[in-house]
């Protein structure tokens, strides 16, 4: 299973200085940073994967190894989705300010 990356779907905020000139804000080291987790996380799950087939097909392999690696991803995966769901609550809580 494969995570598609989430950089090119995040509009990057931009900040108009005084002369006109628009540069990227500090959105793009936050997009950097949440595209770099996805990918981590979606290495462990592709990890575990193979792992897991190895398993099923009966290839010698360390079922203890891949116990503890389909653990990890599942935890990886977990926290991903935990940190989504508190992005999206602080957005929507910014969006729902009193201007």
């Amino acid at each position: 299973m494969a995570i598609d990356p989430i950089l090119p779907r995040l509009q990057v905020p931009t900040i108009d200085t005084s002369n006109g000139e628009r540069r990227v804000g500090f959105g793009d080291e936050f997009a950097a940073k949440m595209d770099s987790a996805l990918q981590s996380v979606s290495q462990q799950i592709n990890v575990a994967d193979v792992r897991l087939e190895r398993v099923a097909s009966g290839e010698d392999a360390d079922i203890h190894g891949t116990m503890i690696a389909l653990q990890e991803a599942d935890i990886s995966l977990r926290m991903m989705v935990s940190v989504r769901d508190e992005a999206v609550q602080a957005y929507e809580k910014i969006m729902n300010m009193q201007v």
